[in-house]
């Protein structure tokens, strides 16, 4: 028998968003620990970054993350160096120790070089998943003391019945605007890249082309195993000459949603996982909003907790989602389950 009290001495979530896990790593956030540990390049999953590379003595993520932060420029000026010298590029499923706590990275489906984390320390095992959604790329954790599980869609409101289907139901979308000129496909880095796998994936083979920032991390998502074929920069000549054919698809980053041109010329989609009632809606007559989602659904956060079946499952409420109402379900299924930051339960008992 264990007490929980005991165990939370190695589990905490900070306000900042930062996980600490064991007595060394903190994980998508500083709290003045030896090791930091990134899962993924999202902003909110960087926060604190500049201080963990002046306090922290490694850097822990996938060499995949690592070229993300280096290329869209996180980390900048007098800490581009320090960072550079401090990182550890981690491959998936691979253990390494710093003073006798043991991590490994673990898949996680969610954008290019995401990851989840596990540590081993003191014979515990604590798991934080990070950013994720079930499926192909996403390995379950299992046989853990403590689960750390993300909350962004928390609220039961937010279950997509069609996310089976949503992958064809936009390339459908995707076909039908192409036979009337060309697309524009707007959402963030890493789910572009995700976007641009999918179509490939199904067999289309229309060039594509993009600004040269998505263009250098749509190299680097290739570099690490996306299967993209034939892209250009806009910069190029190359791609010069393919948007003045009219045959294309180009890719923008979601700030120049609001600055489509609606005259008819080009076709435009937005990829939001923001939206639960329909796969796609027409917003206008020439743009339309795929519910496309590199984040795990209710449903899914609920059905990760039951697969993996940990001791005790605590529920992080320092970014962005709905904690206590997935916490509620997960009791009501029968696990234990505390959200923090907040109040520390200690005093119940399991096996």
């Amino acid at each position: 028998m264990a007490q929980l009290s005991s165990l939370l001495k190695y589990v905490d979530v900070l306000d900042s968003g930062a996980v600490l896990l064991g007595r060394v790593y903190e994980v998508d956030g500083f709290g003045k620990r030896l090791v930091r540990v990134i899962t993924h390049a999202h902003y909110d999953h960087i926060v604190g970054l500049n201080e963990s590379i002046i306090h922290a003595s490694a850097i822990v993520a996938t060499q995949a993350t690592i070229d993300l932060l280096l290329e869209l420029g996180y980390v900048r000026g007098k800490y581009r160096t320090i960072f550079k010298n401090k990182a550890v590029p981690l491959p998936y499923n691979r253990d390494v120790e710093f003073m006798n706590e043991r991590i490994r990275l673990v898949p996680s489906r969610h954008i290019i070089g995401a990851c989840q984390v596990l540590v081993e320390t003191n014979n515990y095992r604590i798991g934080y998943t990070g950013d994720f959604k079930l499926g192909d790329g996403t390995e379950i954790m299992s046989d853990l003391d403590v689960l750390v599980i993300e909350s962004t869609y928390g609220d039961p409101r937010y279950r997509r019945p069609f996310k089976d289907d949503i992958e064809e139901l936009f390339v459908d979308q995707v076909l039908d605007l192409l036979r009337r000129g060309p697309v524009i496909i707007y959402g963030y880095h890493g789910k572009l890249q995700e976007a641009m796998r999918i179509l490939r994936k199904y067999g289309i083979t229309e060039p594509f082309i993009m600004p040269e920032r998505i263009y250098r991390v749509t190299r680097i998502a290739e570099k690490h195993g996306y299967n993209i074929g034939e892209y250009y920069s806009l910069r190029t000549n190359k791609g010069y000459m393919i948007k003045n054919s009219g045959r294309y698809i180009m890719f923008q980053h979601m700030s120049r949603a609001k600055y489509r041109r609606l005259n008819g010329e080009q076709y435009h989609i937005i990829l939001s996982g923001w939206e639960f009632n329909d796969p796609i809606k027409k917003l206008d007559p020439y743009s339309w909003l795929v519910a496309l989602s590199d984040h795990a659904d209710f449903d899914e956060l609920v059905e990760y907790v039951e697969q993996a079946k940990p001791r005790l499952v605590v529920v992080e409420a320092g970014r962005q989602g709905e904690p206590y109402k997935l916490a509620a379900e997960l009791r009501r299924k029968g696990f234990r389950t505390i959200v923090l930051p907040g109040p520390r339960v200690v005093d119940e008992m399991f096996e």
